[in-house]
Formats: C-alpha cells, structure tokens, sequence
C-alpha cells in the first residue's frame, strides 16, 4: 500500500508548542535531532547572530549561507524558471542543504516565509508541498516561519524579541562593516579588529538580549579606536534598496561600490521583518474601514475597534500584538543605533514600517499588501533625510511588485536631485551595461557629496 506523502512529513502539534515525526511521535525543538536551517541569504553577521539566539534556547541552528551561483543550480532540479528569485534562491538553499549537510535521521525544520497575498510568496505553500512530492522527503517541514499564526513556534513574544533584536543588531554591524572596509586607514587592521570585537557581541547573544546588549555598547566603545582616512561626512554614500529582494543578489553591487571608496548601504533587513509584522495591523484596518496608514496605525482606533466586534476579537487581538511589536522594533532599533553610534562607524537612521507605509501611500495603495508601497516609502524616506548621494533600487525583473515600484519612482527621481537609477537581475552577478550605469553612479555620487561638504 502507497504512503500518503502526508503522512510522511513532520508536522506542528496542535498549539505549535511540539514536532510530531513523521511515526507520529512527540519530539521537542530542542531535541538534539531537530535542526533549525536558515536557507535565507541574509548576512553573515545576521545569520550567525540568529545562530547564536537559536543556540541559547538549546536549538541546533545551521546557516546555509549566501546566494551564489551553487545555489541556483540546484535550484533548476526543482524549479521551473518561472518563480520569483527569493523562491528560486531559498529552494537552491534548502535542496542543497538537503543533499549534503541533512542526516538522515535528523528532523529539519526550513525556515522561509509564509505570508498570504498578491505577490508570488502566496503560492508558496503549494509550490513547497510539490516539492515535497519530488524529493519524497520524510521528517522535513518546509515554510516554517515564526509568526502570529503559530505564536512563534508556541514560544510566545520571547522567540520574536531574540529575531528582531537579531535582525538589529545585524544591520548595525553591517552598516559599520561597510565603514571599516572603505574608510579604515590601515585596513586589514581595522578589519581584524573589527571581526574580533563583532565575534564577541555574536558570542553574547548566546546569553540572551540583554548580554547582547551590554556587548554592543563595549563593542561601540572598543570599535571607536579604529582609524579612519577621511570622515563619514566627507564620505559618499549609496542606498541599494527594493525590499527583501535585495539581499538576495546585492553581493556584486557591494563590491563594486566599496573597491571605489563609496559606502554601499543594504536596506536594513529589519525593515523587511517590520513590513511582515503590520500585515495584521493593516489587513485588520482595512477591514474595519480604515483605509490609510495614517487611520490603520493609530493605537486608540485599533483598541476601540476590538471593542465592537466580538466576532473579530481574536484578529483583533493579533493586530493590537503586532502594532507592539511594530513600536517595540522601532524602540529597540533607535535604542541600539545610539549605543552602537559612540563607534563613529555609523550613518543612517532607522525608517520605521509606519513612516514607508504613509510616504509610499501618498503614492500607491497599501492595502494590497505587496511591498510596492513599502519601496516606494523607502526612497522618499530616503530623499527627506538626505543621508545618501545615490539611491539604487535593486530588483528580480519577475517579481511583480518590484516592478511597479519602479514605474512610481522614476517620475519622482526625475524631479530629485540625488542620482538614482534601476538594477534588475535575476542572480548575484551584474552586466557590463550595468557597471557602466554603476559607474555613472559613482561619479554623481561623489560629485554631490562633494557639493555637500562644502
């Protein structure tokens, strides 16, 4: 008699709080067969930190690294071209790791995204079940992803506070990663240095958020002494943003960039995790008739609105925990920003969901709930605060969403002073047109933080 494939996959009990294998047996995330995979090309400072949080609830944590062309050609076994780059990217990861690191007898756990919507992320959980089909897995669940819906693996807002303080920390020492690699005097150096006193603020995570904190405000301290050429004022910079698609094929603009003495900023991937929490806050406005961000974020309406409805209590109650977690994230991001700014490493400021979501729907709808908006938002949060000489809007030709963000930019860039301009790709690679549309870039770039120097 034939399977159910069903039948043979791990699964989540009943309040997410437990596995059950796929003999149906009880197992706990800290078991030591259960292995948490984090297949999302997120930096290697964020991966290891999100390694490090894992690793203090005893969960077994591994990181499939970063994007490159390995991962897309094991993503062609599975994929049929046609799927947006982060669904491409995240299935090379995780059938790589599934040929090559994954035991047989471990229970792996795929972390990813779930999230209901227009773009193509909506189809993801049919698009995962066929491939579950293919490779007739056993003991893997695909799409796991802490969220509202499953109380964050039954962990409450504990396991959402080690993320986003992750997710933080990891844009913080990003930022100052960049600085260190162009500006650094003596640069190896600097580098060294810097690895070391960042290794040591990793290493404190394992002890919860608040040694992490403590070791960001010696790393600020130790940081400090490192040398720099010139000033951060002094100094042109440039935003590569687009959303979560970024991340995934940034590495060669990056490079680009920082081989000329420009500091490449990636949008903070903080910003992405803000954008998925207000799903509940905006979906739920929405429905009440609040149709702006302006109506949809306020705290006395959202409250009130509980209040009336019994039927939508419990939805209600999501979209009030969100909108904490939303301020929570923009507290703690402005918090350790000024703890980590005393290293002289640091630039930007952080852009709260809420403040893109009312720039961008001056614009476009927020109410689909695609990050058109959210883009949108970014750049004219971007052009307010005037941090950047050069803003780059970095997108996947077939990620729907990404493309209509740029048909609303370009009209409002034509209008702005600060160069700006449209890298497509579809891997971590670059044309030569585009470097020499880079290229331009980087002569505006200085030209214009030259004028403000002045």
């Amino acid at each position: 008699m034939e399977i159910n494939i069903k039948d043979k996959r791990v699964r989540l009990s009943a309040d997410f709080k437990y596995i059950i294998d796929s003999k149906g047996n009880r197992i706990e995330y800290d078991d030591p067969n259960v292995v948490h995979v984090w297949p999302i090309s997120t930096s290697d400072i964020t991966s290891r930190l999100l390694g490090s949080m894992f690793e203090a609830r005893g969960w077994t944590f591994r990181s499939s690294g970063k994007t490159d062309m390995n991962t897309l050609n094991y993503a062609k076994k599975l994929c049929s071209g046609r799927e947006c780059l982060p669904a491409i990217s995240l299935t090379g990861a995780t059938y790589f790791d599934m040929c090559n690191k994954r035991n047989k007898d471990e229970v792996t756990l795929y972390y990813s995204l779930d999230q209901d919507g227009p773009c193509q992320n909506g189809a993801w959980p049919v698009v995962w079940d066929t491939f579950a089909k293919r490779t007739n897995c056993e003991d893997v669940l695909f799409l796991t992803n802490p969220n509202f819906k499953n109380n964050f693996l039954g962990q409450g807002d504990s396991l959402a506070a080690d993320l986003g303080a992750a997710a933080v920390v990891g844009d913080i020492l990003d930022e100052a990663e960049t600085t260190v690699r162009c500006l650094a005097l003596y640069r190896e150096q600097g580098i060294e240095q810097f690895e070391k006193e960042t290794e040591a603020v990793i290493k404190s995570a394992r002890l919860g958020i608040k040694a992490l904190i403590k070791a960001l405000k010696i790393w600020a301290e130790n940081c400090s002494g490192i040398i720099l050429k010139d000033s951060l004022e002094n100094t042109p910079k440039v935003l590569l943003f687009g959303g979560l698609n970024v991340m995934f094929i940034h590495g060669p603009i990056t490079e680009f960039f920082e081989k000329r003495g420009i500091i490449p900023k990636v949008v903070d991937f903080s910003e992405g995790l803000g954008w998925l929490t207000s799903e509940s806050v905006i979906r739920y406005g929405f429905k009440n008739g609040r149709l702006t961000p302006e109506e949809q974020f306020k705290f006395l309406p959202l409250l009130l609105s509980m209040m009336k409805d019994n039927q939508t209590r419990k939805e209600g109650l999501t979209a009030l925990r969100a909108y904490c977690h939303l301020k929570g994230l923009t507290f703690i991001a402005n918090y350790l920003r000024k703890t980590a700014g005393k290293s002289g490493l640091l630039y930007d400021k952080y852009v709260s969901t809420e403040r893109m979501a009312k720039a961008g729907h001056e614009f476009t709808c927020n109410n689909g709930f695609n990050e058109t908006c959210i883009t949108t938002g970014r750049y004219i949060a971007s052009i307010e605060d005037g941090v950047f000489d050069g803003l780059i809007n970095v997108d996947s030709f077939n990620c729907q969403p990404a493309m209509n963000s740029q048909s609303i930019i370009r009209p409002m860039a034509n209008k702005a002073d600060i160069p700006f301009a449209v890298i497509d790709c579809e891997a971590p690679a670059i044309s030569a047109n585009q470097r020499r549309l880079l290229d331009t870039i980087a002569v505006q770039a200085k030209r214009i933080r030259e004028q403000k120097s002045r």
